[in-house]
């Protein structure tokens, strides 16, 4: 470039432009991640809270529904991991008007293959919970909470894929302050229809999966206003009316290797709460109670990880490779240091934590020894998690899903099974083969990032802007 700004409707980048791309830092990309995620984690934590008075069962059931719709919302990767790449990546080289096209085609997925599972686990939830093998006392609950909230899927994965599309662009606040607006919503619709306050009626597990399905249509809201605002110029009908066939392909060839592994991941999960319920209600319970509590080290690998993934891609668009392979190794030092801290908080105060869910003394004795277990399982995810999302944006998308789907399958789901199952060790079991998993997948996928070698081609393949091919940063 010889000037320091761009013409009107250039969209090449400007050396001030690429020089703010270069100092995307990850704090500041993080920390809304990360509350956006506490957020949402206090959501989840506020239903099984609230819904744990009514019994065990009932939150037994919720989160055992949880789990069939987050697998269910897998079949969304292939288009919404790689639309979030590859708005990344034409943010990144300047291409505006390809990065509305991605968020139109992402946006348009989501909502036919949105309506489609949403009539499916609306009429199907009790052939669903019945094939997962869930205890008697708790199948009643998750029949009527998976058939609300999975019938408004569509909504859900909506609303996860357009705050995506805005992250990646960059702005991770505004997704923040839309789940803070849903997630108050939420806490008082819960209130009001789990207990039946005043004139609403007391509808139990039912009221919470109203609750959510409504909080969630506002916090959609709000994010397509926050989308739209992002664009200037703004979307058009154009951008809605044709699909770009090289952005397609694009979007698709990442995010298929990408769904792959998601969907295995949370048929994997589904198989888990099978081998899981076959040990009782009570362990089932400790569980749950262990896996609602650790999501909150989780989080803090999530909002690295996702933030890594927005400085890859757009660092990747705009050619500052050296930074994209030191970005990694800064991420993962800094994700296991507050993991490992948060997981030993936890555990520290174990049993206050879980007394806040549940009096049965032995649920909470099955539940402490897990928590001690993750201590060193939520470090230990954090590697091959950053480092599984930088190689799917950088051109390693396949290798990554092979190991993955390999990992999942044989070691974590057919330890738990071998260690939970036939040696006798019940949970513990499936947490030790976990670990087994996160170490298999974090050497592996370091080996291939040591070797790192981007793919130019994949980078520039749909903006024809190959001006930083050749750079290293």
């Amino acid at each position: 470039m010889k000037s320091e700004t761009a013409p009107v409707g250039d969209n090449r980048p400007s050396r001030a432009g690429e020089r703010k791309r270069s100092r995307l830092g990850l704090w500041s990309l993080s920390w809304p991640i990360g509350m956006e995620l506490l957020l949402q984690f206090l959501m989840g934590t506020v239903d099984t809270l609230m819904v744990s008075r009514i019994g065990d069962n009932a939150a037994s059931a919720v989160g055992v529904s949880n789990q069939v719709i987050q697998t269910a919302m897998t079949l969304f990767a292939v288009i919404n991991a790689g639309a979030g790449a590859i708005i990344a990546r034409m943010w990144g080289a300047g291409e505006q008007a390809k990065a509305r096209q991605t968020a139109a085609i992402a946006i348009k997925a989501n909502l036919i293959f949105g309506v489609a599972g949403g009539l499916v686990l609306a009429f199907g939830s009790g052939a669903v919970v019945g094939l997962m093998g869930v205890p008697a006392q708790v199948r009643g609950y998750g029949v009527e909470y998976l058939s609300i909230v999975g019938g408004g899927i569509g909504v859900m994965t909506l609303h996860l894929a357009v705050n995506a599309l805005i992250r990646n662009i960059g702005n991770t606040k505004g997704p923040m302050l839309a789940t803070l607006g849903m997630n108050l919503l939420h806490l008082v619709l819960n209130y009001l229809l789990i207990f039946g306050i005043g004139w609403f009626p007391e509808l139990g597990v039912q009221g919470t999966a109203i609750s959510t399905v409504i909080s969630r249509s506002f916090g959609l809201a709000l994010s397509f206003w926050l989308l739209w605002r992002m664009f200037v110029p703004r979307m058009t009908l154009g951008d809605w009316m044709r699909t770009d066939r090289g952005l397609l392909k694009d979007i698709v060839g990442i995010g298929i290797p990408v769904s792959v592994t998601a969907m295995s991941w949370g048929f994997s999960q589904i198989v888990l709460i099978s081998i899981i319920s076959s040990f009782g209600p009570k362990p089932l319970a400790a569980y749950t109670y262990v896996q609602t509590i650790q999501q909150f080290p989780w989080m803090i690998a999530s909002a690295i990880g996702s933030a890594l993934g927005i400085q890859i891609g757009q660092w990747f668009g705009a050619g500052f490779l050296g930074q994209v392979y030191r970005g990694p190794i800064r991420a993962i030092v800094a994700g296991v240091s507050l993991a490992l801290t948060a997981s030993a908080a936890i555990w520290a105060a174990g049993e206050p934590l879980l007394s806040l869910f549940t009096e049965d003394r032995e649920v909470v004795s099955a539940a402490l020894p897990l928590l001690a277990i993750c201590i060193l399982w939520q470090p230990m995810r954090i590697v091959p998690f950053c480092l599984s999302n930088s190689l799917n944006i950088t051109g390693g998308a396949r290798a990554v899903a092979v190991l993955s789907v390999i990992g999942m399958w044989l070691v974590a789901t057919g330890g738990a099974y071998a260690f939970g199952a036939l040696a006798g060790w019940g949970v513990i079991g499936v947490y030790v083969a976990a670990i087994l998993d996160e170490a298999m997948r974090g050497s592996y996928f370091a080996w291939r990032w040591i070797a790192f070698k981007p793919d130019g081609k994949a980078r520039v393949s749909s903006s024809g802007n190959a001006d930083h091919a050749s750079q290293s940063g």
